[in-house]
């Protein structure tokens, strides 16, 4: 039997044509196709990108805003996940979000609660439940003030977190110096 050079010879003895034109390739589709590498080579390197662009390194859990200049302490703990109220000389924050104008809550020397900042913890306090049904709530909360806002909105803040049900308060400083607890 002479050597000859391989071909296709699955089924292709069947006299069903339909068979023989789909194992020689003459088929509609093609039977085995490429796959576009390219672009998906492209989406993974954007995601890596991103992953790495949005992933800190030092732990921090919040970033200081640019106007916010916070008060130096030596005696320091480390801050736990909690939620952010941010108060800056223009605007008091939940994470972000605006609650409250820091010039009209310095203005009145009445206690009043912040019905927003209330409002919106109590929505975090009950999806911190729902994703945590077996533990207990501590109701911490993180305050990040500038040094030179008035005592006064700072306690309305804190009487609002207590209100909600975070009577935890931890305040955010700079770390200068001296033992660490």
């Amino acid at each position: 039997m002479p050597v000859h050079k391989p071909g296709r010879v699955l089924l292709h003895h069947l006299p069903l044509k339909f068979v023989r034109n789909r194992v020689s390739g003459q088929g509609r589709k093609p039977v085995d196709l490429s796959i576009p590498l390219v672009p998906f080579i492209d989406f993974l390197i954007v995601l890596v990108v991103f992953l790495l662009m949005s992933f800190s390194a030092s732990g921090e859990l919040l970033a200081q805003q640019p106007n916010l200049r916070m008060p130096d302490a030596t005696n320091v703990a480390e801050l736990e996940i909690a939620p952010i109220i941010a108060i800056n000389p223009q605007v008091v924050t939940l994470d972000g979000r605006r609650m409250a104008d820091t010039q009209t809550l310095a203005a009145n020397p009445q206690m009043e609660r912040i019905e927003q900042l209330i409002q919106d913890l109590e929505t975090l306090k009950r999806n911190w439940s729902i994703l945590h049904p077996n533990e207990t709530f501590r109701g911490d909360v993180i305050i990040q003030a500038d040094r030179n806002i008035d005592f006064r909105v700072i306690k309305k803040v804190m009487f609002s977190a207590a209100q909600a049900g975070y009577a935890n308060v931890n305040f955010a400083v700079n770390r200068r110096g001296g033992p660490s607890q």
